[in-house]
């Protein structure tokens, strides 16, 4: 087994087999993700730390559409316009009225978000 840590820091992160360490390895430890700095002295391999979080890697990446996601959007989008047809028509002109349209356009884009980031 070689041992990993951080370069920087001598911070002990785990072990692997000599076999797994490639050019392009990566290993996540504690919410990081470290990259093999091609470097294996005294069967100790250096990696430098990069911030790995799972909820950002998520949150600020690109969901393509899977089977079926497209219409449930369509179909929040749809129920989402008839409410704001409803309140076009019943609430006067203001701020109220403007702030219930902004957040409505808000709930369906969170919805749809939702749906995207956990399927």
């Amino acid at each position: 087994m070689i041992r990993c840590v951080e370069l920087y820091t001598g911070k002990y992160i785990g072990e692997v087999e000599k076999s797994e360490i490639s050019g392009n390895m990566e290993y996540i430890y504690d919410d990081y993700t470290y990259i093999f700095k091609h470097m294996i002295i005294d069967e100790v391999a250096f990696f430098v730390k990069n911030r790995f979080r799972p909820t950002i890697e998520n949150n600020f990446s690109y969901h393509s559409p899977k089977e079926g996601q497209p219409e449930k959007y369509q179909s929040i989008r749809d129920m989402a316009k008839e409410l704001a047809y409803l309140i076009e028509e019943m609430v006067p002109n203001g701020r109220e009225k403007s702030l219930a349209m902004t957040n409505l356009e808000q709930s369906v884009f969170w919805a749809n978000a939702g749906i995207s980031r956990s399927e």
